[in-house]
């Protein structure tokens, strides 16, 4: 194993300017927020904690069950999930990507030990990463070869 490779964590490439939602958020409110901004879901923090995760699926639960009760939604806190995962900045980059592998999940609310949201972090942003310390790691020896044996041949 290269022990001289550089360690990556959820800090590093997470973003840090979040768009965030409140529990009592109406959730057509919510929803127009939402796609105005192109996002698929929002974290929901209170008291600058987070306190749930409210995506188009929920939003998509809500809307649907209100119309066929002939009733409003109501707010995000009644439909948002509050079981989730969450990373720390500290996590390693691979244990990230093990969340997204594991989880249909497309964002990571990164938050510190009180639960007070840092950022968050996109597949996107961790396949970027990933893919840039690939592309700039030490070739191994056989990929040397490779590369000199194709100069040699004229490949």
């Amino acid at each position: 194993m290269d022990t001289n490779r550089t360690v990556l964590t959820a800090g590093h490439v997470m973003q840090r300017t979040v768009f965030v939602l409140r529990p009592d958020t109406q959730v057509f409110d919510a929803v127009r927020e939402l796609l105005q901004r192109g996002f698929s879901g929002a974290p929901v923090v209170e008291d600058g904690r987070l306190v749930g995760v409210f995506s188009e699926r929920d939003a998509l639960t809500a809307i649907a069950a209100a119309h066929y009760e002939d009733e409003p939604p109501g707010s995000v806190a009644q439909h948002m999930r509050r079981e989730f995962c969450v990373v720390a900045p500290q996590t390693d980059l691979y244990e990230v990507a093990s969340c997204f592998r594991d989880h249909p999940i497309r964002r990571l609310p990164v938050v510190d030990a009180e639960r007070r949201l840092r950022g968050i972090v996109s597949r996107g942003d961790v396949l970027k990463a990933l893919q840039k310390l690939f592309v700039d790691r030490q070739q191994s020896a056989y990929e040397r070869l490779q590369a000199h044996m194709a100069l040699r041949h004229g490949l």
